[in-house]
């Protein structure tokens, strides 16, 4: 069911029902008013009864007959109802002074005192007692219970009738409020299904109320991500295809030659740099699909702790083949006894890629015959070369995608540090490029260090 039939049902129900809370609670206070009244009036028109009755001679033993209910003779009752109304003296022990013929009905009810909800021949009545000071004189006025009601119904019904008339018209009036409230949700629904999927756009926030401002808003920063994540494909799919364009070519290249060269030493040459070119472009296509999978995936919420040793042994492990091919030796340094080495929870799985990338580039880009260095602290992991270094306006721009310092003997796609980035991110880590100084107890050369982030 839609928001709006929710509403409308909630309209169609609740108005019904506030309608007749408001009736009953009318008809309550209504009945309520009337009985004040009414007791009220009965009751001074008994203390009134007592006080005239106070003048009736002691040797009387009744009174004349009523006037009758309507004399033509003697003006206009207009519409008094004279048998609702009646009043009985008693004297002492004797008949009672009857003032209305209505009230030879009455019990004298001696114990009682006050107001009585009475049956009097079959009629409910409403009776009230008093009695002089004396005790020889007792009176009873009463009025009939029906009377009453009649009157709470006849103001009931004046306010039920323009509810039934104008119920309806405010049903149809809160269904257009329905509808004209939820117009801008509609609004926002059809502009998004008019879009474009690659329409990063920001959403309209101007004339938005104020209830769906924060849905807006999470939209736009949705639409932000989507966007950053589409241009990152794009450019990542421009860059790949850049980048495997030059070793493609190289291959077609080198095998042309070993197709069509009838010197042996040719081919070999040749051979060797179509081997050497699919190795490069194995490491690119791995690198690429690896940075993919990260540009799509945000690690949070890692619930397991890093076994550093582990992932150390691991990322050495894998970067031994190019070590030995270059003869560099990999020292790791571990904290004093005691101390955790830059204790975290994360993916051990990604860690370790990361590592391994930044001892990949230390490995292949560092002088032959060299050291590098793995050292593990409480607050950070450093990765030292003895190379030459970065150029100064080469090393703000480490991590970028497929940027290679010029020069480099070794084949690379530059993807390695960005991927290590990456995955320092993902970790809440930062991944940062130094020169040290001679004054280092390692000596000059590039210092790679990963710490946590601000």
């Amino acid at each position: 069911m839609t928001l709006q039939r929710r509403l409308i049902f909630a309209v169609l129900l609740a108005a019904p029902l506030a309608w007749l809370i408001t009736i009953a609670g009318t008809y309550w206070r209504a009945s309520h008013e009337i009985n004040e009244l009414y007791d009220t009036d009965m009751l001074r028109l008994a203390q009134q009864t007592i006080a005239v009755a106070a003048l009736i001679p002691a040797s009387a033993t009744s009174v004349p007959a009523p006037v009758p209910a309507r004399s033509p003779a003697s003006g206009d009752y207009g519409d008094a109802g004279l048998g609702d109304l009646s009043v009985a003296i008693w004297r002492n022990e004797g008949a009672p002074l009857v003032l209305d013929p209505e009230a030879l009905q009455f019990p004298r009810a001696a114990e009682r005192e006050g107001f009585v909800d009475s049956i009097v021949n079959g009629v409910p009545w409403r009776l009230v007692y008093l009695d002089d000071p004396s005790g020889r004189t007792r009176v009873a006025v009463g009025q009939r219970v029906g009377e009453r009601n009649d009157l709470v119904v006849a103001y009931i019904a004046s306010q039920i009738v323009p509810w039934l008339v104008g119920l309806p018209v405010l049903i149809v009036l809160l269904i257009i409020a329905v509808r004209r409230a939820i117009k801008p949700v509609h609004d926002l629904s059809h502009q998004l299904e008019r879009r474009s999927p690659d329409d990063a756009s920001q959403l309209e926030i101007a004339d938005v109320p104020g209830e769906l401002r924060g849905l807006v808003k999470a939209m736009n920063g949705l639409l932000a991500r989507v966007g950053a994540l589409i241009e990152q494909e794009r450019r990542l799919t421009a860059d790949a295809a850049h980048e495997l364009r030059t070793p493609l070519a190289a291959l077609r290249a080198q095998w042309d030659v070993v197709q069509r060269t009838g010197d042996p030493a040719q081919a070999q040459l040749a051979r060797t740099s179509v081997t050497r070119g699919m190795e490069r472009l194995d490491r690119l296509v791995s690198q690429l699909l690896t940075m993919a999978r990260l540009d799509s995936t945000n690690h949070s919420g890692f619930d397991r702790s890093v076994d550093w040793r582990a992932v150390a042994e691991q990322a050495v492990g894998d970067c031994l083949w190019i070590a030995d091919r270059r003869d560099i030796d990999i020292a790791i340094e571990w904290p004093e006894a005691g101390v955790l080495p830059l204790p975290m929870a994360g993916d051990e799985t990604a860690l370790t890629i990361m590592l391994k990338n930044i001892l990949d580039n230390a490995i292949r880009y560092g002088p032959r015959h060299s050291q590098v260095r793995l050292k593990f602290s409480a607050a950070q992991i450093t990765v030292d070369d003895e190379g030459q270094g970065i150029a100064p306006e080469i090393l703000p721009r480490l991590g970028d995608r497929f940027l290679r310092a010029a020069g480099n003997e070794e084949s690379g796609s530059g993807l390695g540090v960005s991927i290590a980035r990456r995955i320092a991110r993902n970790h809440g880590m930062l991944v940062r490029f130094s020169m040290r100084e001679a004054a280092d107890d390692f000596g000059p050369g590039l210092r790679v260090s990963i710490m946590r982030g601000a």
